[in-house]
């Protein structure tokens, strides 16, 4: 009886023992799971922290590049409108200077006959003024520059222009009859004129016909031509004077 009881003792305390190894086991477990886990989760919340704030500068770069992205645009943009704006204007140029050489080309073409014609119009000019002008028309065209030309042109025209709105009074040489004489003229613009010697023997007047200049003498006006070149002269009003004048028949 004693022995069975010892070895129920016995028995029991193995069994004790066994739990009590097991329970110990599993505790440790328990605790090196539980050290795991804490391990694992202040890692998980040391990298959700650190996620955050990686978030935050990537947000700020990528912000950051957004902006620097629509700086390079609006510079694209703008880069392209000077561009187009560049190229409008050289089209412009080009368009321009296209129809200013045709200009110049016409102005060239132009240039020989409106020469022929101030040649032919002066022909029929006074010799008084024909002498002015004639080496004024040389010396235009004998110029290289087209622009140089014109100018030359443009004064004589300017001078013609003048002169027959004007009542001059010149002193020269002309051929009447084929005689020289020294007289003295008055002009009416350059289409009329009449003129008188120095001593009132002979006087006369000038006409345009057939695109020349004619004197034709006609002494009885000597005296009426005499004054009204006094009172052209002294640049005075006179009297109404009769003062012979041509008439073209046709």
């Amino acid at each position: 009886m004693n022995k069975l009881s010892r070895m129920v003792v016995q028995f029991n305390t193995l069994i004790v023992f066994v739990i009590c190894s097991h329970y110990a086991a599993a505790q440790h477990n328990v605790d090196q799971l539980t050290k795991q886990w804490l391990a694992l989760d202040k890692s998980a919340n040391q990298l959700v922290q650190n996620w955050q704030k990686e978030k935050q500068q990537l947000t700020f770069r990528i912000s950051l590049l957004s902006h620097q992205n629509n700086n390079l645009r609006d510079k694209i943009s703008r880069a392209e409108n000077i561009k187009n704006q560049v190229n409008q204007a050289r089209e412009k140029i080009l368009t321009e200077q296209t129809i200013i050489e045709q200009n110049i080309n016409s102005y060239r073409q132009a240039l020989p006959n409106l020469l022929d014609q101030l040649q032919q119009l002066m022909i029929r000019l006074p010799s008084e003024l024909t002498q002015q002008l004639a080496p004024e028309l040389e010396d235009a065209m004998t110029k290289t520059a087209l622009t140089a030309q014109y100018q030359g042109i443009a004064n004589i025209v300017k001078t013609l222009t003048k002169n027959s709105q004007l009542i001059s009074v010149k002193q020269s040489v002309i051929n009447i009859n084929e005689q020289d004489l020294l007289t003295i003229q008055l002009y009416l613009g350059h289409d009329q004129a009449w003129f008188v010697t120095q001593d009132n023997s002979r006087a006369g007047i000038g006409y345009q016909k057939n695109n020349q200049w004619f004197w034709l003498e006609d002494s009885q006006y000597a005296s009426n031509i005499r004054q009204a070149i006094n009172y052209a002269k002294n640049q005075m009003p006179g009297p109404l004077l009769n003062l012979p004048i041509y008439l073209d028949n046709n």
